[in-house]
């Protein structure tokens, strides 16, 4: 509210409504809150296509680790690439002829899994290993 001079006496005399000032203020908050407001949703999203990137390369590497598990990889190394994702996977026999001398060895084998995809610039890594003791 605001007092503004009426009349030749200049009695005040108190009017209704806001002043341009107080509009203009008013609406340059709510602008500033907006701006934040849409700049947290822009975030949103991207974190959560990140996540859904991320659980794909999750489920793929349970699959390629499961396989790897029961049939074994081929000459000890495979490569391929599926959707956005390119992968790596490589199996050690362990035997004691590869231990260091002195250190005993259980029978079995090692799985590596590599799984990568791109980010926008970043390139984004997920690594497993796995020991499968074999009698």
């Amino acid at each position: 509210m605001s007092f503004r001079p009426w009349g030749k006496d200049l009695r005040y005399v108190k009017t209704k409504g806001f002043t341009l000032l107080e509009v203009i203020v008013s609406m340059a908050v709510i602008a500033t809150a907006l701006v934040a407001l849409l700049s947290l949703q822009g975030r949103s999203i991207g974190m959560m296509e990140s996540a859904e990137k991320m659980e794909g390369a999750r489920l793929l590497s349970e699959r390629l680790m499961g396989e790897g598990e029961l049939k074994g990889v081929p000459n000890g190394e495979k490569i391929g690439t599926e959707g956005p994702y390119n992968w790596r996977i490589s199996e050690i026999k362990i035997t004691p002829e590869v231990m260091p001398e002195g250190v005993k060895a259980l029978p079995g084998r090692q799985l590596s899994l590599e799984v990568s995809w791109e980010e926008g610039k970043r390139k984004e890594r997920l690594n497993l290993a796995e020991y499968i003791y074999e009698r």
